[in-house]
């Protein structure tokens, strides 16, 4: 009988998919590498061909998630010319990625960043590199402020103090969804928050 053919990859999304459960259950704190092999029906020793340790894990889920946001995003704002729609078309799909699992993963985001502080594990603080994403936002951002001033659609502002101001009012609301999901209704906020910016931004017509 031929060997089993095992594709490696396939068996990392898994076992980090119930790295994800055990998170959620456990806390990163009190989960461990054998919670996450049984969870993922491998055995102990098997996990370690694949991760070293769950911040490992949590890091592979973390650039996964971040990488098919930036797809997303580039992929979306491909056929947008409008600075007005692709300000509107950030701000809704960065919110609407924070619903259900998403949500939930943040959460995870969270409790393991809180962790690596606590316990001094500067890799695992280093792992989420949260001054890197908003930095990208913040310079995607200012790109459409720049693009709509220019076209005389937006009134002049300071790009960078809008980019800054936007994503802390988005870390806000994330904070809160991650809180208590129930209080934030999504789509009211996306709408209202945008049509927010957009009254300090547009030109009187």
């Amino acid at each position: 009988m031929a060997p089993k053919i095992i594709d490696k990859e396939e068996k990392k999304k898994q076992i980090v998919q119930a790295a994800m459960q055990v998170f959620s259950k456990n806390g990163i704190a009190k989960s461990k590498m054998i919670d996450i092999a049984k969870a993922a029906g491998i055995g102990k020793g098997t996990i370690y061909e694949y991760f070293r340790s769950k911040e490992e894990i949590f890091s592979s889920a973390f650039h996964s998630m971040f990488g098919e946001m930036e797809i997303m995003i580039s992929e979306g704002l491909v056929n947008i010319t409008d600075p007005i729609k692709k300000l509107e078309f950030i701000i809704g799909i960065t919110l609407d990625y924070h619903r259900d699992d998403a949500g939930e993963f943040a959460g995870i985001m969270m409790d393991f960043w809180a962790e690596g502080i606590r316990t001094k594990n500067e890799h695992a603080v280093q792992t989420i590199d949260l001054k890197q994403i908003y930095q990208q936002y913040r310079i995607l951002l200012s790109q459409i402020v720049h693009e709509g001033i220019e076209k005389g659609v937006f009134k002049y502002v300071d790009a960078n103090a809008f980019s800054a101001i936007t994503m802390g009012a988005l870390d806000g609301l994330f904070l809160q969804i991650i809180m208590d999901p129930k209080v934030i209704n999504i789509d009211e906020v996306k709408k209202t928050f945008t049509d927010t910016l957009l009254a300090g931004l547009l030109t009187k017509t």
